[in-house]
């Protein structure tokens, strides 16, 4: 019996240090930076399709929840506005700020993720008296492929972005970069 509870003993030791090591290869931040791709619905004139950058950095909690902060500006200049608009030139930006839980499924060479985003969005179409902000939402997901310990790339980030903002009301935002894995629990 004595035994029996030593080897059990040393089998929970050897197991439980094999989850600690496991949990070290977990980093504690992770911070994206890339290009952002927004393109543009008939709702979002005069924004056309826009490029821009983007920028997150999820704290992670444990092995598979995190918090996500998430920053994105897409920019465009538009000069031909259509026949109700004739010489007119605007130079749209959009930027998104938004936070929220972020799941992930983590392997080897890489982690799968889904969010969910709530925050704010500003519109400016570079025309006097057409800019706006208000509420912003977000649900998405994304593929970091890891080139090693410390570094991903990030191969793809989808998100659908719903705001009240009337150049970007209802859209599809792609992001793709790298993703810098800093500290380990």
């Amino acid at each position: 019996m004595r035994k029996s509870a030593i080897v059990l003993g040393m089998f929970l030791i050897v197991g439980g240090r094999q989850l600690a090591f496991a949990q070290r290869d977990l980093p504690k931040v992770e911070v994206f930076g890339g290009f952002s791709y927004l393109p543009a619905g008939g709702e979002d004139f005069p924004r056309e399709n826009s490029y821009g950058f983007q920028f997150s950095a999820c704290g992670n909690v444990n092995r598979w929840f995190g918090v996500v902060a998430d920053v994105g500006g897409q920019y465009k200049k538009v000069t031909d506005l259509g026949p109700g608009f004739p010489g007119v030139t605007a130079n749209t930006s959009v930027y998104e700020y938004m936070a929220g839980p972020r799941f992930s499924l983590r392997r080897d060479r890489y982690t799968a993720f889904f969010h969910g985003l709530a925050g704010g969005a500003k519109g400016d179409s570079g025309i006097a008296g057409f800019s706006d902000s208000s509420f912003a939402f977000g649900v998405g997901g994304g593929l970091d492929v890891h080139l090693g310990d410390r570094i991903s790339v990030r191969a793809i980030q989808m998100d659908y972005i719903g705001s009240f903002v009337d150049i970007l009301e209802d859209n599809v935002r792609l992001g793709f970069g790298i993703v810098i894995r800093l500290g380990r629990f």
